[in-house]
């Protein structure tokens, strides 16, 4: 049987990973830049919720940082476990420990990323059901007939 449907889903998944992947460096390297740091301290300073509040603005950068580092790392992860499957998967070799990868990783991707990466996580949802739900075709015994 061909599980092309699932390598599919699981290839569309992990180049999405990949991508968000990107983004969450990008967007962790600017943290990590002075001028762009200063610039959002002055913009967040700006704000009148937040003056009036006597919050730290440092800690919140801080945070948004480390934010950033666990969000590429709970990505790295679910696509390591989805390579993983969509290996395992090929040539119908081990449909059952592809399925269970691939919603493993589509629970910690959409867990763990509090639903910013749904995509994928649904993408790998799907094909680790149709890991399971798909059964090879029996062969059909014509010598009784």
């Amino acid at each position: 049987m061909k599980r092309t449907a699932e390598i599919v889903l699981t290839v569309i998944g992990i180049v999405l990973n990949v991508i968000m992947i990107g983004i969450g460096a990008l967007i962790n390297f600017a943290f990590n830049d002075a001028k762009f740091r200063n610039e959002m301290e002055d913009e967040l300073m700006k704000d009148p919720t937040l003056s009036n509040a006597d919050v730290d603005i440092n800690m919140i950068m801080d945070f948004l940082g480390g934010v950033g580092w666990g969000f590429i790392i709970i990505v790295t992860i679910s696509t390591i476990l989805a390579i993983i499957a969509a290996v395992v998967v090929r040539g119908n070799r081990k449909p059952k420990l592809a399925g269970g990868l691939l919603i493993g990783s589509s629970l910690l991707l959409g867990i763990g990323t509090i639903l910013i990466g749904w995509l994928p996580a649904l993408l790998f949802l799907i094909a680790g059901i149709l890991c399971f739900a798909r059964r090879p075709k029996e062969p059909v015994d014509h010598s009784m007939y």
